[in-house]
């Protein structure tokens, strides 16, 4: 049974994959390449893995927005649409934040306290260069939201950008892009794990196999070592 669930996990992210390569025929007039199909794979787990929690805790705001941001993401990244794309980059962080945080003085607002928190409550499990990563990818993210480099244009050229469809992005920018947003998503993974140890337990219940699966070999031997 256990290897069913597992099984129906890959399909309905198969059935995704599919779905998407249809929007971005219809809409795009172009086909899915093999790096964006992987990074839809690695995204698509995730939004599973919280619907899992979901199901076991459903009235848990955060696990609905962080699905909710992931899925946008997807949307964002086939639509090119880069503001946006880092828009909901910045709230998976926050979300991440809150649910490994459970404080109730950030569930309105993520401040710098946030991260020095964060730093301090998984000290053991947070090397400087995964602390440093997070931090890098929230100020681009707020970057690209508040403006950066976009406000040193004319107001023409501003205007001229909002008008194109699309974003340019050569596709070794892209790469880089998508690999370091893997990374991110990785990391805050782990620090989730180790903080709702509980949780992840209660959701999957006898049905480790689906963990393994959407987890990865890594972290379900971290599960398994704290658990």
């Amino acid at each position: 049974m256990k290897y069913v669930e597992t099984q129906l996990c890959k399909e309905e992210i198969n059935t995704l994959i599919n779905y998407i390569e249809q929007y971005a025929i219809k809409s795009k007039r172009s086909s899915v390449d093999a790096v964006s199909k992987d990074f839809y794979r690695v995204i698509s787990k995730q939004i599973i893995f919280f619907k899992y929690i979901l199901n076991a805790y459903p009235k848990t705001y955060f696990i609905k927005v962080i699905i909710s941001d992931f899925l946008s993401l997807i949307l964002n990244d086939i639509k090119s649409e880069k503001r946006y794309y880092y828009l909901n980059q910045r709230s998976i962080i926050e979300n991440y934040l809150r649910l490994i945080l459970k404080d109730e003085q950030y569930s309105d607002r993520i401040t710098s306290q946030s991260f020095i928190d964060l730093k301090a409550k998984n000290h053991s499990n947070l090397p400087i260069e995964e602390y440093n990563k997070i931090m890098n990818e929230y100020k681009i993210s707020c970057s690209y939201i508040h403006g950066g480099d976009y406000l040193k244009e004319h107001l023409v050229s501003n205007f001229e950008e909002c008008l194109e469809i699309e974003t340019k992005i050569s596709k070794r920018q892209r790469k880089s892009q998508i690999a370091q947003f893997i990374d991110l998503v990785n990391i805050l993974s782990k620090l989730f794990l180790l903080n709702n140890v509980e949780v992840i337990d209660n959701s999957f219940h006898r049905n480790k196999a689906t963990l393994k699966y959407l987890m990865g070999k890594q972290y379900i031997s971290i599960f398994h070592q704290i658990k």
